[in-house]
């Protein structure tokens, strides 16, 4: 494994399994996916480690750097996203994609202020507003979207601040330190109690995004990779998927 692979890994975040003492090591894959999705895969994870003894490595990103370290460090069996962007990276292919939901786009905006339309973003009082990468984020590029279909694009445009993720633009509007925010419902729900609340986007305004789960070939550990892709249809991982918007 490279170290360069390490370093990155290190800024978008790793959980690393361990064995108890006096005890074999389970078997483990290593998946990454794009950031805004963590909370349901993490808990996902959690769930497939206790039901299977495997242990899930996860590394989070924008959906370049996930695509980035899956080609360059051999060691990614799963890669979760927007299922045309997965198609479409180049130097990956999948033995099998997982379907997990529907993700929608919605504004969040901080505490203190309101809004009870996507339009609304447009109001002078929504002075600075946080948008993930519009290039690599899937939902900055659903944002870009939203901006140039509804038309707010040159009244929007000047007030953006550009962040790499999708829980970068959680932070910013949860700090104050913008107004409002592009994010995913997944990620928004989860921070509600930090958030003055959310509008959702309408879904013509923006491509859909379909999220899937898929097995890069050749996988590093594919059998533990295919047990969790099963595990994606199970009556308890629905459950956590629709609990979080998918």
């Amino acid at each position: 494994m490279s170290r360069q692979w390490w370093r990155t890994a290190a800024l978008v975040g790793v959980a690393v399994a361990s064995c108890s003492f006096g005890q074999a090591c389970a078997d483990e894959v290593t998946l990454a996916a794009g950031a805004g999705f963590r909370r349901p895969i993490g808990e996902i994870a959690t769930a497939f480690e206790a039901t299977s003894g495997h242990k899930v490595l996860q590394v989070y990103g924008h959906l370049g750097q996930v695509f980035a370290q899956a080609r360059e460090s051999g060691q990614v069996s799963l890669v979760c996203g927007d299922k045309v962007a997965l198609e479409s990276a180049p130097g990956l292919k999948y033995s099998r994609m997982a379907r997990l939901g529907l993700g929608k786009l919605v504004i969040a905006y901080r505490k203190g202020l309101a809004m009870t339309a996507a339009a609304d973003i447009a109001r002078p009082e929504f002075r600075r507003i946080g948008i993930p990468d519009q290039a690599q984020a899937i939902y900055g590029k659903a944002g870009r979207q939203f901006l140039q279909r509804s038309g707010l694009a040159a009244a929007v445009d000047p007030r953006l601040v550009a962040v790499a993720t999708v829980p970068q633009v959680t932070s910013y509007v949860a700090s104050g330190e913008v107004d409002a925010g592009f994010l995913n419902a997944t990620e928004a729900m989860g921070a509600a109690g930090n958030l003055g609340g959310l509008v959702e986007v309408a879904p013509d305004l923006y491509d859909a995004v379909e999220v899937v789960c898929a097995i890069t070939s050749p996988a590093k550990d594919g059998a533990v990779a295919e047990a969790f892709a099963d595990f994606l249809a199970t009556e308890r991982a629905r459950a956590i998927l629709t609990r979080h918007g998918l």
